[in-house]
């Protein structure tokens, strides 16, 4: 098998969920209760993918935005035989980067709080209400999802640029970041670097270009 292949069969296959109920008293928060009590498997809590180029991402992805979380709700799901916790994240497309993003976007992560149960997936985006990001949106079935998991999920920060001029301000700039739960990675074994050591940190206008030459080039030989 090559090495895309292998890659994209990683991907492919779902990770197993850290399973979380609340001791009485507690409260969950962000799927995760302070108190919580281990109700399923330890074995196997992170998922497992290879590094993925920016040519791999936008080549798999639906279209690509710069987006706000607005709302979520989670629901249980059978998911890959077994019966799993979602969440659906509604996304208010702040700019478009690369393809047609449809009219209401709802994108659904593992993971996530239904009544006093937790799900936890490590290797999946973790999306914050208020928070903006660039995501690769991809199409699974009926449902929008993020493009190789964690590795589609780009959040941006805010943060200072040195002033060019001696004594000037300095500049106000946005940057992207990883996303907070990436998983086991292993590193890429072809010539091409990775998405996220050309993405990271890169400033948000620089990167949203990398993004459409790098859709147009992958799309114009399709």
């Amino acid at each position: 098998m090559s090495p895309r292949a292998s890659c994209i069969a990683l991907l492919l296959a779902l990770p197993p969920a850290l399973t979380l109920t609340p001791t009485v008293g507690s409260a969950v928060a962000d799927g995760v209760s302070p108190g919580a009590l281990l109700s399923g498997p330890r074995a196997a809590q992170a998922a497992v993918s290879v590094q993925l180029s920016l040519e791999e991402l936008v080549s798999r992805a639906a279209f690509v935005v710069v987006a706000t979380a607005t709302e979520q709700r989670s629901q249980w799901e059978e998911l890959g035989g077994s019966r799993r916790i979602v969440t659906y994240t509604r996304l208010s497309v702040d700019r478009p980067v690369a393809g047609q993003p449809d009219g209401e976007v709802w994108v659904r992560t593992l993971g996530g709080v239904v009544g006093d149960v937790g799900q936890q997936v490590s290797g999946d985006a973790q999306l914050r209400i208020g928070a903006q990001a660039m995501i690769f949106v991809s199409r699974a079935g009926s449902a929008l999802v993020v493009s190789g998991m964690a590795q589609g999920h780009y959040p941006v920060v805010q943060g200072e640029e040195t002033a060019r001029v001696a004594g000037a301000p300095r500049i106000a700039v946005r940057r992207l970041a990883a996303s907070p739960d990436g998983g086991t990675v292993l590193p890429r074994t072809g010539p091409a670097i990775s998405a996220r050591e050309q993405l990271v940190g890169a400033t948000l206008d620089a990167a949203c270009d990398a993004v459409s030459r790098a859709w147009k080039a992958s799309h114009a030989q399709k």
